[in-house]
């Protein structure tokens, strides 16, 4: 049996989440004003080409949220500050649905673009390939879904707006509430339904998964390597784990954090009949909030990058003196010379222009330390012809 939401409950769905969606919408501007004003030279690579795109998509769905129940039609029981008609109730609908899907294939595009980067050692021209796949899969499929909830009038009133259900509310779960609105299409919201927890869980678990997978077994893989540079590769292969680790829970964790909730709510609702409003009222403020944790996540992913990047090169500063041995005496004299003409021995600085760690946008240098570390072309050599651009490291920092 349907019971309506209390007064408080209304304003709570109605007004809650009007701030938060203006919050995400000027999140998603400063994103867009920054790659495409302050940092245009980011966009030559496909990670922050995906970002910008994602963010286009999170400013019309906070566009669309801003007007929360504004846009149910004028007169709708149960849905206070309702000023709008069915028109606008099945614009906004479009709009949330659609790109709310848009924002999440995006979302999950970058953590299989990640996967395909530590791969082929960020040489991009390798991977660029799956760029026009996202943007069409992107936009085609959730655009083609909610022009089939539009034309058999299935974008009514529900929740703090306008969604895909029948009208009026309440009427798919209770027999005493005739439906007037909205054609049964019973199998095809199924098939949206799992979509959605695929999109959202499914998918990006197992890119996730084979993400470990295939970094635990390049950590392993090391019986080709002559025993004096073992330990310095095994350290490094550690210690990108460990970054690796770190940055992909920070993704996922932001990406759940924000949906878990709501698609939870809807779930319990289909599966019971029973609409939770404080939960509800909850969820809806946090998947509000999307753009605006997503730009915290996009710089914070860029910080931890750096700051990996430091690591690395400070505990390799400290562990090159352990093969020393293995330099030659010309090598010697000229790490001399250029120690004379650097006399702050500032080498962490210029190598940290060179290499990146953020395992989403890293540096595509053949020599940087991640491809030293993870492509296993790199892996020949013995202890008496050490790979080249760890040579290179332990020169600089001699």
């Amino acid at each position: 049996m349907f019971v309506p939401p209390t007064t408080a409950q209304q304003r709570g769905i109605a007004y809650a989440p009007m701030p938060l969606a203006a919050i995400s919408f000027l999140s998603s501007c400063y994103v867009i004003y920054h790659l495409l004003y302050q940092e245009r030279q980011k966009l030559k690579r496909l990670y922050h080409r995906l970002v910008l795109a994602m963010n286009f998509a999170l400013l019309s769905l906070s566009f669309a949220q801003v007007w929360s129940t504004m846009a149910v039609p004028e007169g709708t029981p149960n849905f206070i500050g309702a000023m709008g008609t069915v028109n606008t109730c099945t614009s906004q609908g479009f709009i949330k649905l659609m790109f709310s899907m848009t924002v999440a294939t995006y979302y999950v595009s970058l953590i299989l673009q990640a996967f395909m980067g530590i791969r082929n050692s960020f040489k991009e021209e390798n991977y660029r390939w799956i760029e026009i796949p996202i943007h069409l899969v992107a936009f085609c499929i959730p655009c083609a879904v909610a022009i089939v909830y539009a034309v058999t009038e299935n974008i009514n009133p529900s929740s703090n707006g306008c969604w895909y259900t029948r009208a009026p509310q309440g009427c798919d779960s209770d027999p005493d509430i005739a439906c007037q609105r909205g054609q049964d299409i019973k199998y095809f919201g199924l098939f949206t339904g799992f979509a959605i927890i695929f999109l959202y869980f499914i998918f990006p678990t197992l890119v996730v998964l084979a993400m470990g997978r295939w970094m635990k077994k390049t950590q392993n893989d090391v019986s080709n390597i002559g025993s004096g540079m073992i330990i310095l590769r095994e350290k490094a292969r550690k210690e990108m784990m460990h970054s690796v680790f770190l940055q992909v829970s920070v993704y996922l964790f932001s990406f759940w954090f924000t949906s878990v909730l709501a698609i939870s709510v809807t779930l319990y609702q289909v599966l019971t009949g029973v609409l939770i409003y404080n939960l509800t009222i909850l969820g809806v403020c946090l998947f509000t909030l999307q753009g605006f944790v997503f730009m915290v996540v996009y710089f914070a992913l860029q910080k931890m990058g750096e700051r990996s990047k430091r690591e690395y090169l400070e505990t390799n500063a400290l562990s090159s003196r352990g093969f020393q041995s293995q330099l030659t005496v010309s090598g010697i004299r000229s790490n001399a010379q250029r120690r004379t003409e650097n006399p702050t021995g500032d080498t962490t600085g210029r190598l940290a222009e060179r290499f990146s760690f953020n395992i989403f946008d890293g540096t595509p240098d053949p020599d940087s330390p991640w491809a030293m570390f993870f492509d296993q072309d790199n892996d020949s050599g013995d202890e008496d012809t050490p790979v080249d651009g760890i040579q290179s490291l332990l020169n600089e920092e001699i």
